[in-house]
Order: C-alpha cells, then sequence, then structure tokens
C-alpha cells in the first residue's frame, strides 16, 4: 500500500492490534523495512469502538481518511467523536481487508 503526505509517497503495510483498556481496534502504518511511520487510529474510550469501528487520528495524519478510502478499507460512518479541541472520524472497517494485515 501507498500512503502521500507531505509532498512524498511512502510504502507501508498495515498492523492490526488493539487498544488495552478496551479491546477496540488500533491500526498502525510501518514502513517496507519495518519503521513505524503513524498509528491513524485515535482511542476515544467510545462505546462505537470495537473491532470493526474505529475512530481515525486525522489531528496528527490529516491524510488518514484518504489513505483508507484509496484502498478500501473502510467507510465514513457519519459520525465525529471529540476530544480536546479536536473531531475524529469514526470509520467502519472491512474486516477481511484487515484481516490479511500483520496482527500485534
Amino acid at each position: 500500500m501507498k500512503v502521500t503526505c507531505y509532498g512524498k509517497t511512502y510504502e507501508v503495510y498495515l498492523v492490526i492490534g488493539n487498544y488495552a483498556n478496551n479491546d477496540s481496534l488500533a491500526i498502525q502504518l510501518f514502513e517496507k523495512d519495518g519503521s513505524p511511520f503513524a498509528t491513524i487510529t485515535v482511542n476515544l474510550d467510545n462505546a462505537f469502538q470495537n473491532d470493526e469501528y474505529a475512530f481515525l487520528d486525522t489531528n496528527n495524519c490529516p491524510w488518514a481518511e484518504d489513505f483508507v478510502i484509496k484502498n478500501g478499507l473502510g467507510e465514513f460512518t457519519g459520525f465525529l467523536g471529540a476530544s480536546g479541541f479536536c473531531s475524529y472520524p469514526l470509520y467502519q472497517f472491512d474486516k477481511v481487508k484487515l484481516a490479511n494485515a500483520t496482527k500485534f
């Protein structure tokens, strides 16, 4: 998969896990050499979060929605979660596509 941000394109792969406090979906991106690239989800400890729904960290990764949509990983639900001064879009992820990702 490729992600374009800050004027550059990077080859990345997904690593799927769960947040420790609520077991909800966590998605990280790593570069081909194994270097961490970004965590594209944010844990709001919200009742909507689970193994299929997650909030995208558009505050730190403004390109995250574009990445998820272009790669067919999920769809925006129309719901936003808030933390501090930031709002985060809730996405429903394709469990089949995530099943092929690396697990942590």
